[in-house]
Parts: C-alpha cells; structure tokens; sequence
C-alpha cells in the first residue's frame, strides 16, 4: 500500500486528506512518458479510456481534463513528463491521476487576465478534483503532481473479477 501522508493537499476544505489508499484498489495502470512530447497527448487520453473503460461518462470526461492538464504542464513547465499513473478505487468509485516530471519547482494556480491564452490548468484540475497536490521525489528528482476524482454517480460500484481460463491439455 502506498504512503500518502507526506502529501501536500490542495481541497480548499482544510487540512483532510483523502487518500485512495483507504479504500481497495483493484487497478493501477502507468504509462511511461519519457522521451515523448506534448503530440502523446492523443494518445495518452485514449490509455487512460483502455485503463478505466468501466467509469461512468461524467467521471470519465473529469478524469481526462485533469490527465490532460496534468501531463500538458509536465511538458511546459515541468521540464518534460516522466510517467502518468492511475489508481481506481471502488468503494467509493474514485480515481487517482500521478503525474511525475523532472521539475523541483511547485506548481501555482494562478489568475489569468481574459486575453491570456493560458494559465487556466490548475484552475481547471481544482475544479474537478476533490482534492490535488505536490510531493517531491526525493530518490530521482522532480515531483509528482496528483488529483483525485471522485465518481458521479454513473460507475459501477465494483468491477468484475475476470478469471483465468485454464487449458486442458
């Protein structure tokens, strides 16, 4: 089991911390993304549907934004991306999106004037995370940007157990 407790959390409710460590994890996926540029953003959003195929389409859409802006600042202001990680949790249905990048710098949200092209992204995971922060990485450098998104309504509570067959032989 994972170690959250370091985090810094960003839920604008107070000091809680919600961790997808408390409840199962059935699945945890990651995708490396060294090496890549922001064209693999196509193609990271299309892993992330494969990975999670079952959530429901608010929480899917949710997960994508913020998997998207969470990889897009990697490459602009992190220094490039490392990996994406993903952990479902079912009860309650929720997800966790890891990004890591090479940058020691700590991501800020911040205001952006109406003719800025930019500069809405944190703004934009906030929205649709109950919570987001920051760890570094002490071993290999850079950080980790999280959010965690919690279901709609719409997934299932529990996924399928998928059994391997076994061949006569």
């Amino acid at each position: 089991m994972c170690d959250f407790s370091r985090e810094v959390a960003r839920d604008g409710k107070g000091d809680s911390m919600i961790s997808i460590a408390e409840h199962p994890v059935p699945g945890t996926w990651v995708l490396d993304l060294r090496a890549t540029t922001p064209r693999a953003l196509p193609d990271m959003r299309a892993w992330v549907v494969r990975c999670l195929p079952d959530l429901g389409e608010g929480h899917r859409d949710d997960v994508l934004l913020a998997a998207t802006e969470l990889v897009a600042n990697a490459y602009v202001h992190g220094g490039g991306a490392r990996h994406i990680q993903l952990w479902r949790g079912v009860s309650p249905c929720a997800v966790r999106i890891e990004v890591a990048d090479v940058s020691v710098e700590q991501p800020r949200a911040r205001c952006s004037q109406i003719e800025d092209p930019r500069g809405r992204g944190l703004l934009v995971v906030d929205g649709v995370a109950v919570q987001w922060g920051v760890r570094r990485e002490p071993v290999r450098g850079g950080k980790i940007v999280w959010a965690h998104i919690r279901c709609d309504g719409g997934c299932p509570e529990a996924l399928p157990r998928v059994r391997a067959k076994r061949s006569r032989n």
